[in-house]
């Protein structure tokens, strides 16, 4: 009872008249003005041209099929989803008004999909409802943008340092001759004058005329092992 009083009543519509095709806006109680205003208020508008077109959509595609307007109950409900949606202005509302319509589609053929009594039929309803679901997913998430004004947010979840790094929250720019060391691991280096070969004298060959160097036993041709940077710093 607490959670319910909490709550504000939704926008309602009165007693709709029988053998009409009208539709009637006026509110279920006599303060006519205080209707309006909160007719306003929930397609959150200031035009009441506006806000009486989308009732109307709302119960065009609340109505059941083949009925000229949507019975009480329906149209409350289309409008207290609106209510629910609370849209600040009208892009928020005309999206209000497509999500209410997508999902009172998905849901008739959520229920053809059920009551199917062939596999094509199931297979045909199923697809038509998983897009519509789809879509309603999609306008949820634009409502979420539209509410964040392009604005996103970035969590980081989980983050590893492993021996010699350091985390960085923020921008990080890297600048001057500085180099980076992780823990005692060995670097080749960088700087492609150490690669150069330095200008000296040739280096004599082995005379042919004499015997070659015997080889240990269970030496083996390898890599040339990196050579260790200088201690250094991080910088950032």
């Amino acid at each position: 009872m607490k959670r319910y009083d909490a709550r504000s009543e939704p926008l309602a519509f009165g007693d709709q008249p029988e053998g009409t095709n009208k539709l009637s806006i006026s509110g279920k109680h006599s303060d006519r003005a205080g209707h309006v205003l909160h007719l306003l208020d929930t397609f959150g508008t200031a035009s009441a041209e506006f806000a009486q077109n989308s009732v109307g959509q709302v119960a065009a595609v609340m109505r059941d099929r083949g009925e000229a307007r949507p019975d009480d109950t329906s149209l409350n409900a289309g409008i207290g989803a609106v209510s629910g949606i609370a849209p600040e202005n009208e892009i928020e509302a005309m999206l209000a008004v497509q999500m209410v319509g997508t999902h009172a589609v998905a849901m008739e053929m959520l229920t053809k999909a059920k009551l199917a009594s062939t596999t094509d039929h199931l297979e045909r309803y199923g697809a038509l409802a998983t897009k519509l679901l789809r879509t309603y997913t999609a306008q949820i998430d634009a409502l979420s943008k539209l509410r964040r004004k392009g604005e996103q947010t970035v969590r980081v979840e989980h983050v590893h340092v492993y021996e010699g790094g350091q985390a960085i929250v923020g921008n990080v720019t890297q600048g001057g001759r500085g180099h980076l060391e992780n823990g005692h691991q060995a670097h080749a280096p960088t700087d492609p004058r150490a690669l150069a070969v330095a200008p000296v004298s040739p280096v004599l060959c082995h005379d042919p005329a004499r015997d070659a160097l015997p080889v240990a036993s269970g030496e083996r041709e390898g890599a040339v092992p990196h050579a260790r940077r200088g201690q250094g710093k991080r910088r950032a």
